[in-house]
């Protein structure tokens, strides 16, 4: 007979959490037994039998067949008070066979009731059989019935326990690896995220956001969540955060729950659980980060929230890494590159510059290198502000990004200066180059504060291969000046 529904301890324990989120659901009990005397005494016993504070719900099967079936559409069914002998002299034992070995569940406490011991001898059936225990049915008066009961059911909930540990540990120790790894704090939020979200069995419904990471001196203001707060990561109902311009300040934020649970989070420095929302504080030392977490209908029980709060013990360590390589990061691009328009900076140039010269020089192959000068870019500032000339320097950065080739340098050489070392380009091909960008930007028009303006550039270009950087930079840069004496919005070039 194929088996609809496999019920192994997994499944026993995803029922047993599902189960929990309705409060205190009850111990399942499965009397399988042909004698109806049987059922109708031991629910006579059993039917106001109360164990930590839940009641014991007894299902009733007349047959190893009929409880076959049972038990392949029942869940979380606790303990099996099972008879021998019933539509065979073996039906029992075969169906011990049948739950440990077919439906491997390993956690339901199976308790041998039978009227005919020598037909099934004690001594044999406990080796032979995955039974935990032996009753004579003579011997099994109501104050007996009901100790065994409640000691299964303790065994019970313990297996589960113990078992729900060692899944929710495997699930703790995958995710610290996969995030340990991690160096973006965007990929780290949104695989914290996933989770703390297959941890609870539920979908990604929530935020991650670290304090002090925009602004290393700002300070925790109680009554205005958002300051000094960055909103990482969000998912679900939250996608909204990631745009908000005032994220968790609760006077405009749609979600006033939630920011109420991760204000509470911030100021006690502690994990937070209710009915809907599971917040985990991460302290790293310069910065903390809370997660807010939805986590609808279901309520995570001390089990989970012990496990959940060593996961934020340790995964803070990975977090504490991550924002300290994101640091270094942050100010070697700072030492490298110009903060305005994303290039390199004049050092990095330099940096960079220098051996591609000496590759060339060895090489004996051509490299050309351009000075590139904004044509009346003063007339810009004065006329429209300076703001107006950081748009006009990020759109020429930007261009200069697409227009020239991922083996090229390119940078801002100082004011409206930039620099360009082209390698292998003799100089037809570096004067095609360079005159194809001049005409591309002057055919441009730059929006600026409801202005409409065309701008041009000089360029002044050498491919005369020198002793130093520094010289060649030089040779350009008389070119350059060659280009703005013959009228500007040219290219010049030396050979």
């Amino acid at each position: 007979m194929p088996l609809s529904k496999p019920l192994n301890l997994k499944t026993s324990l995803a029922s047993a959490k599902q189960e929990n989120s309705r409060q205190l659901a009850p111990w399942r009990v499965l009397i399988v037994d042909d004698d109806i005397e049987v059922h109708t005494v031991t629910r006579l016993i059993l039917a106001k039998t109360v164990f930590k504070q839940r009641k014991v719900e007894l299902l009733s099967a007349f047959s190893a067949a009929e409880a076959k079936k049972m038990l392949q559409t029942e869940s979380n069914i606790a303990v099996i008070l099972l008879d021998v002998v019933m539509e065979t002299e073996d039906a029992g034992l075969l169906l011990v066979h049948f739950i440990r070995h077919d439906l491997d569940n390993k956690a339901v406490r199976i308790i041998l009731r039978t009227g005919q011991p020598g037909q099934a001898p004690e001594e044999q059936v406990i080796i032979d059989y995955d039974i935990n225990d032996y009753k004579a049915k003579s011997e099994l008066t109501s104050q007996k019935l009901f100790t065994t009961v409640i000691a299964s059911l303790r065994a019970y909930e313990t297996i589960i326990s113990l078992e729900k540990t060692r899944l929710g540990l495997e699930k703790i120790i995958d995710c610290s690896d996969s995030l340990f790894k991690v160096n973006s704090i965007r990929d780290f939020a949104s695989g914290m995220l996933t989770c703390v979200s297959s941890f609870l069995d539920c979908k990604p419904e929530g935020i991650l956001c670290i304090e002090g990471y925009l602004d290393t001196e700002a300070s925790y203001d109680a009554d205005h969540l958002c300051n000094g707060l960055e909103v990482v990561a969000a998912a679900g109902r939250y996608d909204d955060c990631l745009t908000c311009l005032h994220p968790l300040d609760e006077s405009s934020c749609h979600h006033k729950d939630m920011v109420a649970h991760v204000r509470k989070a911030l100021r006690e420095h502690k994990n937070q659980f209710d009915d809907n929302y599971t917040v985990l504080y991460l302290e790293t030392g310069e910065h903390k980060a809370t997660i807010a977490l939805v986590h609808s209908n279901q309520v995570v029980d001390e089990h989970d929230q012990r496990l959940l709060t060593l996961f934020a013990s340790k995964i803070a360590i990975a977090l504490a890494n991550v924002i300290y390589y994101q640091k270094m990061i942050s100010l070697e691009e700072a030492a490298t590159t110009d903060f305005l328009t994303g290039l390199n900076n004049r050092r990095q140039l330099l940096r960079l510059g220098i051996p591609l010269l000496a590759g060339a020089q060895r090489s004996a192959t051509p490299m050309a290198v351009a000075m590139l000068d904004i044509d009346h870019f003063k007339q810009v500032n004065d006329a429209y502000g300076h703001d107006a000339g950081d748009v006009v320097l990020k759109h020429i950065g930007a261009l200069l990004k697409e227009r020239f080739r991922l083996s090229d340098i390119v940078a801002r050489y100082g004011g409206e200066e930039f620099c360009i070392l082209a390698p292998q380009l003799d100089p037809e091909q570096a004067f095609e180059l360079f005159d194809e960008f001049r005409y591309t930007l002057a055919m441009q028009k730059i929006e600026v504060e409801g202005h409409t303006l065309a701008v041009t550039v000089s360029i002044g270009v050498t491919t005369v291969l020198c002793d130093s950087l520094d010289e060649m930079i030089s040779k350009a840069d008389e070119s350059l000046y060659n280009a703005k004496q013959s009228g500007r919005n040219c290219v010049v070039i030396s050979s």
